[in-house]
């Protein structure tokens, strides 16, 4: 994209939906709409004809719905996408689909498929698709197919270690690609806080459980932590740790961008597993979650950020850089070998300390 204004495709099947989008978007002095498409086919033409710069995209349109539209807009030519979808939760699964498949992000309708609150999240639309135009296409990767895992019953055994994530923008892509290459520890809780509303959480939580091999569930207040298992915080909730290692959910600290905070996890897994902690900031919008990472590095654990080859939005973790808190900055893609070394170096730095204690006896 050039220095001009940001040239958007907005799609969707209610005549209302894309009128309504579209002021809301041409009320800002740095977007301009190109076109409005009914469908998916519509939307597809258009794409060819004119090559907006950021689509935003339903879900569920007749003749071709968004997830068709999405394969084939990344097929014939990647674009930036922001699905606008509805909240039910009939809707979320297929809009945890669709972020797999190459959208940036979604924004989601307050109230329905047809909202005509939708001025509700105006702000959020115009933040969202302003940053999708930052984004590389040839950035935006062709989705996969995922292999389905099937968890091992094992007996439960407490934590001693604990990696916590924090991400946001292009979050449920990248952390299935990082989960899907990890082996769970039986002495590690693995931790993550994405920015996301409550109807989606669930659904996010479900494909983490499927697609890799750690037994993911979204977390529930008072839930004993186990070893070699995943918790990701529910929308609209703080997630933190107990000293007795269970999940606290809370409303609380209410002054907060975002519910999950990236920096509420991980001071709270700071206070209890201190430098037994693998703290990581993956890609997304703002800073959150910068100021936690470096209190986990300040208390001794290892801190790792994604580095801006890969972050669909290079936004926290380049917080985090610009703070000193990342100790390894790395691609996505090596951050799997990156969580395995830095568990290897946290157990035998305990190792170590336990033998020269055992040593002065």
């Amino acid at each position: 994209m050039g220095k001009g204004k940001i040239r958007v495709l907005v799609v969707d099947d209610s005549a209302f939906m894309r009128k309504a989008i579209s002021e809301i978007l041409e009320s800002d002095p740095d977007i301009r709409v190109i076109a409005r498409a009914r469908d998916g086919r519509d939307a597809l033409e258009k794409l060819e004809q004119l090559d907006p710069d950021v689509i935003a995209l339903d879900v569920n349109m007749p003749v071709m719905d968004g997830v068709e539209t999405l394969k084939r807009i990344m097929e014939r030519r990647p674009k930036p996408v922001v699905v606008v979808s509805s909240l039910t939760q009939q809707e979320a699964p297929i809009t945890m689909q669709i972020l797999d498949l190459g959208a940036v992000d979604y924004v989601p309708k307050p109230s329905g498929t047809i909202s005509l609150d939708i001025k509700k999240v105006a702000s959020e639309i115009i933040t969202k698709v302003k940053a999708a135009a930052k984004v590389d296409p040839g950035r935006i990767s062709r989705a996969r197919p995922r292999r389905d895992f099937v968890h091992e019953l094992k007996g439960s055994q407490i934590p001693n270690f604990a990696v916590a994530v924090g991400v946001s923008t292009g979050g449920p892509k990248t952390l299935l690609d990082i989960f899907e290459q990890i082996d769970p520890d039986p002495e590690t809780v693995y931790l993550i806080a994405q920015h996301m509303p409550p109807s989606f959480t669930s659904s996010l939580a479900e494909r983490l459980d499927r697609y890799t091999p750690i037994p993911f569930c979204e977390a529930q207040n008072g839930q004993p932590l186990e070893g070699g298992k995943g918790y990701l915080a529910p929308g609209g909730w703080h997630m933190m740790v107990t000293e007795d290692l269970r999940i606290r959910l809370s409303k609380r600290p209410q002054d907060t961008p975002f519910k999950p905070s990236v920096d509420v996890l991980f001071s709270s897994v700071k206070d209890v597993f201190g430098e037994r902690t693998v703290g990581i900031l993956l890609t997304g919008i703002g800073s959150d979650g910068a100021r936690g990472l470096l209190e986990i590095k300040e208390a001794g654990g290892i801190t790792i950020a994604e580095s801006e080859e890969t972050a669909v939005v290079y936004g926290m973790p380049r917080a985090a850089k610009e703070l000193g808190a990342a100790q390894v900055i790395v691609p996505s893609y090596e951050i799997p070998v990156e969580i395995e070394k830095a568990l290897a170096k946290i157990k035998r730095r305990r190792r170590n300390e336990r033998g020269a204690s055992e040593e002065v006896v």
